[in-house]
């Protein structure tokens, strides 16, 4: 009868980390469109001399003058050409994905009933217990862009000399997720997502989906939840 009782309980584990793995695989391509940004096509920064802004009553009238100043238009051209050559540009962005999933945050819990608080939703303790990520299978990942590569973060130098080595490709990001935290029913869930382009430059995302009427999985709302 012990031996029994394993096996099920060994086949509702894996039933639900199969599932949870589908749905991170499904939900990613949304996920990655949405918090994915292109630092390459940053527009110019306003000016960086203090002194600029004390000659005008608030920092919008600066901003105003300034983007009449040749400097500024300058960089507008400059930037509208390098934006135009990236879009036509047809190498890989590589980013590096981080090696597996880390468990979510005993905060996610709260998050995920007060963000669907009109669904009236139910966690399930069981699913909470499962705390252990999965790797993840780079195979399965995938992009609506079609210049998106995937690598490990394994795969590449640690800390800071991640972004101060040179790659003979581009690196777009680093990227890493949480498990996702699921209702009982399996219709709504939450998870994190951390997104690096460079030195303390960085966000962090609280994304919440849900499925929708046909079945499948959509993002319903994502909030930022750190920056450096």
């Amino acid at each position: 009868m012990t031996s029994i009782f394993w096996n099920c309980q060994q086949e509702k584990i894996i039933s639900e980390t199969e599932f949870e793995q589908a749905v991170f695989y499904e939900i990613f391509p949304s996920i990655l469109d949405s918090i994915y940004d292109d630092r390459r096509k940053s527009p110019p920064p306003p000016p960086p001399s203090p002194e600029f802004f004390d000659k005008y009553g608030s920092i919008d009238e600066a901003i105003e003058a300034y983007k009449k100043t040749d400097v500024y238009i300058q960089a507008i051209k400059d930037y509208k050409r390098k934006k135009d050559s990236l879009n036509r540009d047809t190498a890989s962005i590589y980013l590096a994905i981080s090696d597996s999933i880390t468990r979510f945050d005993r905060e996610d819990m709260y998050e995920l009933v007060k963000h669907f608080k009109n669904q009236n939703i139910v966690l399930d303790s069981k699913n909470i217990e499962l705390d252990n990520g999965f790797k993840i299978d780079l195979t399965r990942l995938k992009a609506n862009n079609k210049k998106f590569k995937f690598k490990y973060q394994s795969e590449f130098p640690k800390g800071r000399e991640f972004w101060r080595t040179k790659y003979d490709f581009y690196i777009g990001a680093k990227i890493g997720f949480s498990r996702i935290l699921f209702d009982k029913n399996k219709s709504y869930g939450v998870l994190n997502a951390g997104f690096g382009m460079g030195i303390l430059n960085g966000s962090g995302f609280r994304v919440f989906i849900r499925k929708n009427d046909q079945g499948k999985w959509i993002i319903d709302k994502i909030i930022d939840t750190w920056i450096s």
